[in-house]
C-alpha cells in the first residue's frame, strides 16, 4: 500500500488512532490525502457500535403545521446546526400517544438508528420519559424537567420570566392583571403561574384564580380568550399571556371589540417570537433564545452520548424582558369602558 502499512493498520488509524504510533498515523493520513480517500463512515460507525445519528422526537399534533411554529422551528434549527458541527446526523421522529395518552419513546431507540434522542414538546410527569430512564437509554429534555429524577434537560427559568413580565406591568401602575396561561400539563405553564403569583404577592396584590384563563398556546385560543377576559367581574387593565401566539390572538380579539392596545388595556407576551414584531402594536414580551438553546442542548448532550459525562446535565437559561408598544402606564389609560 502507498502508506507502507497493512489494511488493518489503516482501519485502526481511522477508527481508533490512539492505538497507532504518530509516524504511522501521519503516513496513512498523507497517503489518504494524495489518493483523495475518505473512510466509509457508515462502516466505521458499525465497527464502533454507533450510528452517528441523533434523534429528535417531537409530538404529533393534529391540524398543526409544526414547522411553522416558531418554538419548534427555532429549536430544530439550533439543534441541526450544532449536530452538523459535531459531525452527527439528525433523524426526526413524530411521536403519537396511544388511546390512553401514553407515549412509547423506546421504539425509536430499539431500532439502533440513533445513539440518543432529544425530546421536544413533552408534558410533565410523562410516563414514557420515566420508562426511558429505567431502560438506560441516552436522552435529554428541552423545555421540560422532572423533579427528583436524574434526567438531563435544558430549560428556561420560566418562573423568572413570568415574574419579570408581571413586575413590568405592576411598575406601570397596573394592579388588576389577568393571566392567559397554557395547559397545566406542561411544566412551563406551572412555572409561569408561579412567577405570576410571586410578583403579585411581593406587591400585596391578592391572587384571584378567576383572573387566570387557560388557553392552548395557539393564536385562536388567545382570540377566544379575549371574550372570557372581558366578562371577568373586575375588568383587568393589563393582561400577561403565556406566549406570543396567544397574545397576538388576544390583541386581535380585543381590537375587534373596539378596545385600543395599550390605550384601553396593556398586553404582554412571552417568547419574543417573530409574531411579536408583526402584530400591531408590537408586543412587550420575554425573550427566549430558542436557537441558542438548541445548540447548547447538543453541546451538552453529545458529551453524554460519548460517555464523557458521568452525570446528567441540568441547564437553566435566563430570560430577558423586551419592552415594546403594547404596554403603557396605567395613568395614561382611559378605563371608562372597562369599569
Amino acid at each position: 500500500m502507498r502508506s507502507g502499512v497493512s489494511g488493518a493498520t489503516v482501519s485502526r488509524v481511522f477508527n481508533n488512532p490512539k492505538l497507532v504510533g504518530e509516524k504511522t498515523r501521519e503516513a496513512v493520513f498523507k497517503a489518504a490525502k494524495e489518493l483523495n480517500y475518505h473512510p466509509n463512515l457508515i462502516a466505521s460507525n458499525f465497527v464502533k457500535g454507533v450510528s452517528g445519528n441523533i434523534g429528535v422526537i417531537i409530538p404529533y399534533i393534529p391540524n398543526i403545521h409544526i414547522f411553522s411554529v416558531y418554538y419548534f422551528s427555532e429549536l430544530l434549527s439550533g439543534i441541526g446546526k450544532a449536530l452538523d458541527e459535531y459531525g452527527y446526523n439528525l433523524i426526526l421522529f413524530f411521536c403519537k400517544a396511544d388511546e390512553n395518552g401514553i407515549n412509547d419513546y423506546s421504539a425509536y431507540f430499539k431500532s439502533g438508528k440513533v445513539d440518543g434522542c432529544v425530546l421536544l414538546g413533552t408534558r410533565r410527569n410523562d410516563a414514557g420519559i420515566l420508562s426511558l430512564t429505567d431502560m438506560g437509554y441516552k436522552f435529554c429534555l428541552v423545555n421540560n424537567y422532572i423533579e427528583g429524577r436524574d434526567i438531563s434537560y435544558i430549560d428556561v427559568d420560566n418562573i423568572m420570566g413570568s415574574y419579570m413580565a408581571v413586575m413590568h406591568l405592576i411598575s406601570l401602575g397596573h394592579r388588576r392583571i389577568a393571566f392567559l396561561n397554557g395547559p397545566e400539563s406542561y411544566t412551563n405553564s406551572i412555572d409561569r403561574l408561579t412567577g405570576y403569583k410571586k410578583a403579585l404577592e411581593e406587591n400585596n396584590i391578592p391572587f384571584d384564580s378567576q383572573n387566570v384563563i387557560i388557553g392552548n398556546y395557539g393564536k385562536k385560543s388567545g382570540y377566544i380568550s379575549s371574550s372570557e377576559i372581558l366578562k371577568l367581574r373586575e375588568k383587568p387593565s393589563a393582561i400577561f399571556a403565556g406566549n406570543d401566539r396567544m397574545a397576538a390572538g388576544l390583541v386581535q380579539g380585543l381590537t375587534e371589540k373596539g378596545l385600543k392596545i395599550p390605550g384601553d388595556i396593556s398586553v404582554a407576551g412571552y417568547d419574543d417570537s417573530d409574531i411579536s414584531t408583526i402584530v400591531r402594536p408590537a408586543l412587550t414580551t420575554v425573550h427566549i433564545p430558542f436557537f441558542e438553546m438548541g445548540r447548547r442542548c447538543i453541546s451538552e448532550f453529545i458529551k453524554q452520548v460519548k460517555g464523557e459525562r458521568s452525570c446528567s446535565f441540568k441547564v437553566l437559561i435566563k430570560p430577558e424582558l423586551i419592552i415594546r408598544e403594547s404596554t403603557a402606564n396605567k395613568s395614561e389609560i382611559d378605563t371608562r369602558g372597562l369599569s
